[in-house]
């Protein structure tokens, strides 16, 4: 089942995922006239208590970008390897709407 994320301001907003899916494709779409975001991804699993702080690394330069590069048509990215989060940044002001983050996991390959 897929699982989604919705950011409508300056800050961060993360999907705890199954850290031993083989492939996870995210869709970002967006409804904004400008602002600016970022997808980063973990391997760190939240669940285990008193495990790692979690370390974040951007998933690919195709996902850093202005609002105004994706447009309404937004940006389908996935990844084959398991990631145990996601989280989708942005760091300039979002007007007119909001990016939405889904997350849709495979456990085969």
């Amino acid at each position: 089942m897929a699982q989604s994320v919705t950011l409508s301001s300056v800050g961060t907003a993360t999907m705890a995922l199954n850290p031993v899916a083989k492939s996870t494709t995210l869709i970002l779409a967006t409804t904004v006239t400008s602002g600016f975001a970022q997808i980063d991804v973990s391997l760190d699993d939240p669940s285990i208590p008193g495990g790692p702080t979690a370390t974040w690394a951007l998933a690919s330069s195709a996902v850093t970008m202005p609002a105004t590069t994706w447009g309404t048509a937004g940006l389908i990215y996935t990844i084959l390897s398991p990631v145990a989060q996601v989280r989708i940044t942005s760091t300039a002001a979002v007007t007119g709407g909001s990016f939405t983050l889904k997350a849709l996991q495979s456990v085969t390959a």
